[in-house]
């Protein structure tokens, strides 16, 4: 397969330009009527103020021309090919660079549509190769106009489909989807509980302040009191709100398909977002409650792999909240891969408590001897009132991990399975994670005073992913556990190394 060479589209130099552009472009627009209003004869009489404003924008003007070129010059030097199984990209600047990428090493082909690329009819594409030296990022960002991108796309599919001795067919159909309303219940079992306490009491406090308004001749000495106070409510209510609504904008129209061997996803309002990924490379499925999913039941599902969820507002979510009878049925059409078995889940060792407690309890009861040494001395140069809302605060705050140690108690384990490894983590917020054997690169244990002493260790495990997916915590459970683990382990990454 090889095809002639072609530049992204045009549109990509303002993108790479980015906010810098957009910015100045701004300035020049709020300056109109200040620029028109210049009165040359003072500018050349030497006027300061109006000096002041022209060499401004003459700068300004100098800066994005000069980026704008440089750009210019990027896209007019950069050239894209196919070259047998390959996918070359040369930039012929001062500086000459050649990037080569192996088809067969690309792990996900993503195209996204945000609102400028959609007012000029581009796709951006992403494509990601299995590598943990670029997990965290897209390797190759392409611009191309929507037929271009799409018969790009086709082309890449093709050929990989061809690799496997599969059809290089284009998903139309899609096996799941989601309302309005299942988008919206999303977005509110999802929700921090943080947020909803700070909105309900943000709700609450302009319901009282409302009520509380004195009438009569009072009334403008009341408004103007509480005119401040609207104010910081508004901008609260406004980040709040945000946090709470943005994922029904990410999530909107999402739908999701498996076929052979790829799972297709499609969502977003504001900027649509295509996946396509390589069942193959996906390392790990994690099943996500957070304290309101917990409370109504529901989880929502996560794929860890290359390519999904490794940039910013990047999602790799693979099915909204629902309950698990829900959950289980949808994932054994997307990917039933992962759902052969559920174990009995080893719950966290009982003896373990005493390994974080004693710390909390020594550490909060050096602080408050601290404050009360430092107080009694005169050192501190505050009074016994705030002394003791600081104490009060340090117990609080030992009270509070007390609940945390607590919880993480009651919600941690591991699941030994035959192909999969289960690691159930969180404390207000639950996380479980299958892992196959063969997708761990590495596992590692430690063993504390504590634990030494009545036979358990904590550990970690190891797969490909970005920074973020690649480390997952195994909690405290005997060491016994850890040496089965390890014979797992070995067992299935040397049948996969005989394959």
């Amino acid at each position: 397969m090889k095809q002639d060479k072609f530049r992204c589209h045009f549109s990509i130099v303002f993108e790479n330009l980015g906010s810098t552009f957009w910015f100045i472009v701004m300035y020049f627009v709020t300056q109109i009527d200040n620029l028109a209003q210049i009165d040359w004869s003072q500018l050349l009489e030497g006027g300061e103020i109006a000096a002041d404003a022209l060499y401004i924008s003459v700068i300004l003007l100098a800066v994005i021309f000069f980026a704008f070129l440089i750009q210019c010059i990027k896209w007019a030097k950069t050239w894209i090919s196919i070259e047998e199984d390959a996918i070359v990209i040369e930039r012929r600047t001062l500086k000459r660079i050649s990037n080569t990428i192996g088809i067969k090493n690309i792990s996900n082909i993503n195209m996204e549509q945000n609102l400028f690329e959609r007012l000029v009819g581009t796709y951006k594409i992403k494509l990601d190769t299995n590598s943990r030296t670029t997990a965290d990022s897209t390797d190759v960002n392409i611009v191309l106009s929507k037929s271009k991108a799409l018969l790009f796309k086709e082309q890449i599919m093709r050929y990989m489909n061809e690799k496997d001795g599969k059809k290089g067919e284009e998903q139309e159909e899609y096996d799941i989807s989601y309302t309005a309303k299942d988008i919206i219940l999303h977005c509110f079992y999802t929700a921090s509980i943080t947020s909803v306490i700070i909105l309900a009491g943000t709700l609450l406090g302009c319901i009282v302040g409302i009520r509380s308004l004195r009438t009569g001749a009072f009334v403008v000495d009341s408004l103007m009191n509480v005119i401040g106070s609207v104010a910081a409510i508004i901008i609260i209510l406004g980040s709040v709100l945000q946090g709470l609504v943005k994922d029904f904008f990410i999530y909107y129209g999402f739908r999701a398909a498996r076929k052979e061997n790829k799972i297709y996803l499609h969502h977003g309002l504001l900027k649509k977002r295509q996946y396509t990924l390589a069942v193959d490379k996906i390392n790990a499925v994690q099943v996500v409650s957070v304290t309101l999913s917990r409370i109504w039941k529901r989880q929502y599902v996560k794929v860890i792999c290359i390519g999904v969820g490794d940039e910013k507002n990047e999602s790799s979510i693979l099915l909204l909240s629902e309950s698990k009878e829900d959950m289980h049925r949808k994932l054994s059409v997307l990917l039933p891969e992962f759902i052969l078995e559920e174990p009995e889940i080893i719950r966290r060792e009982k003896a373990s408590v005493f390994s974080e407690i004693p710390a909390v309890i020594v550490l909060s009861g050096v602080l408050t001897a601290g404050i009360i040494f430092m107080g009694s001395n005169h050192w501190l140069d505050i009074s016994i009132g705030v002394r003791i809302l600081i104490i009060v605060g340090i117990i609080l705050v030992m009270l509070a991990n007390m609940v945390r140690i607590y919880m993480n108690f009651c919600t941690c384990g591991v699941g030994i399975g035959k192909d999969v490894l289960t690691l159930v983590n969180g404390n207000f917020c639950k996380v479980t994670t299958w892992i196959p054997y063969s997708r761990i690169q590495q596992m590692e244990y430690q063993q504390g005073p504590v634990g030494r002493r009545f036979g358990f260790a904590s550990g970690t495990v190891f797969i490909l992913a970005s920074i973020v997916d690649s480390i997952h915590e195994l909690t405290y459970v005997r060491l016994e556990l850890f040496n089965e683990m390890h014979k797992k382990i070995l067992m299935r990454n040397g049948n996969k190394n005989k394959e």
